[in-house]
């Protein structure tokens, strides 16, 4: 029961982590954009921060358990 609980979560985790990534980074560029009056520039440049910061972040968070994956499967094969 146990063996599918570590890689579920660690995905479960890494999905919360882009969406409030890329959500974070639109709502705050929206909130800019509205104290400047540059619509749609900062939430643009929120879009693009959050896509590199989910994308980093999610390479970080994911590679250990690509690692782990691998490992199992060379044990397997």
């Amino acid at each position: 029961m146990g063996s599918w609980m570590v890689p579920t979560a660690s995905l479960l985790g890494a999905g919360w982590f882009f969406a409030t990534a890329i959500i974070l980074g639109v709502l705050i560029g929206h909130w800019v954009d509205g104290k400047t009056g540059l619509e749609p520039v900062f939430t643009l440049i929120g879009i693009a921060l959050g896509l590199a910061v989910a994308a980093v972040g999610g390479y970080r968070m994911l590679s250990p358990f690509m690692r782990w994956l691998g490992d199992n499967d060379s044990e397997q094969g």
